[in-house]
């Protein structure tokens, strides 16, 4: 089923130049503040693992490698190269009928997801063992010297899901602990992208995959992802204020009218504390500040809030001892870890640092996530809608110039757009789910939009969707959650998995109930027993 991704021959970008800022139309954001953006059914672009959850049982984790093939759909081609993975077989008894993958993502594994959480959770129930991948080019698993652009040739998901598939097949043989997990099922977790494989995993190979769990996995590619910011002011405004948005889109609006003249930029360069003085005269500095500077910030501020993180936010950028917009929006953005020691506003010095092919590079795996959008994803963050506080201060055309800029002028929009017509033709978008899958979706997740809402579930693809949080809730353990709903939902991820491979629900200890109501949570459909 799965083929090579494809690298276009030379084909000239037909000109791509950044569209004029438009002032925000508060009118119809006002509006929105009535309106939800979505009904409860990216990750910016910075790329982390979620948080390995808090465990005492690392003793039985063990670091093991192995050999995959460097290139799955050329037969001739021999080449492989050693892929990582974390092993725990605590609970595994004698023929584990059940075996879990956690599936990693665009960053280097830690052993804490094999010893803790909710897929740790479900392979203590069933008896089995827990494994995590480490995907091919990230972290220590590298196929290649260093990621120049031919060498990023074997870096696209065909070649990743492949790789699953031949660990799986690996696994279960008797190379491994002498065939002990032969006969298992096999359960595959995953997080935001690494979720995104698992269910295309089940879709592609069915004979290997007998069931999966995604939290807050996009199925869908898109090359303008407006709606993300969409997301991230709904999630600013309801968990926030109305006044909070508005402070910041008055604050958007005089740094966009300050950059027109020399002594304004001086002033943001001051204020935002930037690596170098803003140059007016470089047209790709202003997208940069406001990319990598501020709608950055939001998105990573509401991607992976914790209860209190966005009131907090707030709480500076409405401060009523300091009048200027500005000021507060400068306080908070600056007190922020990851904009010490400066904000880099120089387009020339992100495209550098981006261009470095060391695999040791502080900015590798940020080369390597993007090398993905420009060949399959797109995803790219704009502020093209009319919904969100930042104006049109990063428009898409800036995100067409850094693939090029980043890789080669071969990447251009004409590949995006076929390698995201692709990826949607492979996997079916958001138009089927596989069966025995099982998805969870935030309310506040800036990447809901790219993923499944109710009415895509099917008696045997169950989706729930949790009203108030956001971006990987769900893989924690039960008794680790924000909100009963979200409680409720992963005993009910538990249920769904043990019926898939039991024939029969988890029943919960204690207090905890399997109930999950509709008031509280949209569910896709009743579960199905099988």
């Amino acid at each position: 089923m799965w083929t090579d991704n494809p690298i276009a021959n030379n084909v000239p970008c037909l000109g791509c130049p950044l569209r004029e800022t438009n002032k925000i139309n508060k009118k119809k954001l006002s509006g929105y503040i009535l309106v939800a953006l979505l009904v409860a059914p990216s990750m910016g672009m910075r790329t982390v693992e979620p948080p390995p959850p808090n465990t005492n049982s690392r003793s039985y984790v063990h670091e093991h490698w192995f050999n995959v093939r460097l290139n799955h759909f050329m037969a001739h081609n021999n080449e492989t190269f050693q892929m990582r993975f974390y092993y725990n077989d605590e609970f595994a008894v004698i023929d584990a009928p059940t075996i879990v993958v956690f599936v990693g993502g665009e960053w280097s594994i830690s052993p804490g997801w094999v010893s803790g959480g909710l897929a740790h959770q479900f392979a203590t129930a069933v008896n089995g063992a827990i494994f995590y991948t480490e995907h091919r080019y990230y972290g220590l698993t590298r196929p290649t010297a260093n990621t120049t652009v031919p060498d990023l040739r074997y870096l696209n998901v065909d070649q990743a899901l492949a790789d699953l598939a031949q660990f799986i097949q690996y696994v279960k043989s008797y190379e491994f602990h002498k065939g002990k997990y032969t006969y298992s099922k096999v359960v595959l977790v995953g997080c935001s992208y690494a979720g995104s494989m698992a269910t295309w995993m089940r879709l592609g190979y069915p004979h290997l995959v007998d069931a999966v769990f995604s939290d807050s996995g996009p199925l869908h590619a898109q090359e303008n992802f407006h709606e993300y910011l969409e997301v991230v002011t709904e999630a600013l405004l309801h968990q926030g204020s109305e006044e909070c948005v508005s402070s910041i889109a008055d604050a958007v609006e005089q740094v966009v009218a300050l950059l027109d003249t020399e002594d304004g930029a001086d002033r943001v360069s001051t204020l935002f504390n930037t690596c170098a003085p803003f140059n007016i005269s470089s047209p790709l500095d202003k997208p940069t500040f406001f990319w990598w500077g501020i709608t950055e910030a939001f998105a990573y501020l509401v991607q992976y809030a914790t209860p209190g993180d966005i009131p907090t936010a707030c709480d500076v950028l409405t401060d009523p001892d300091v009048s200027d917009p500005v000021q507060r929006l400068a306080n908070w953005i600056t007190s922020q870890s990851w904009a010490q020691p400066c904000i880099e506003s120089r387009y020339s010095e992100v495209v550098a640092a981006h261009t470095n092919t060391d695999y040791d590079s502080p900015n590798s795996v940020m080369r390597l996530w993007t090398y993905q959008t420009c060949v399959e994803y797109g995803w790219y963050q704009t502020t093209s809608s009319e919904f969100q506080p930042f104006l049109s201060t990063v428009p898409l055309e800036y995100f067409h110039q850094m693939c090029k800029d980043f890789f080669s002028v071969d990447f251009d929009y004409l590949l995006l757009r076929r390698g995201i017509r692709r990826t949607n033709n492979l996997f079916a978008g958001l138009t089927h789910l596989p069966d025995y899958s099982v998805t969870v979706m935030g309310g506040h997740d800036p990447w809901s939009p790219m993923g499944p809402n109710a009415g895509h579930a099917t008696p045997k693809a169950s989706v729930y969707v949790v009203p108030g949080v956001s971006h990987c809730r769900a893989i924690r353990s039960t008794k680790d959650s924000e909100t009963e709903e979200l409680e409720r939902v992963k005993w009910a991820v538990l249920n769904d998995l043990h019926q898939y491979i039991k024939g029969h629900p988890l029943i919960p200890d204690g207090s905890n109930t399997i109930t999950v109501p509709a008031v509280l949570l949209i569910t896709a459909a009743a579960f199905a027993m099988i």
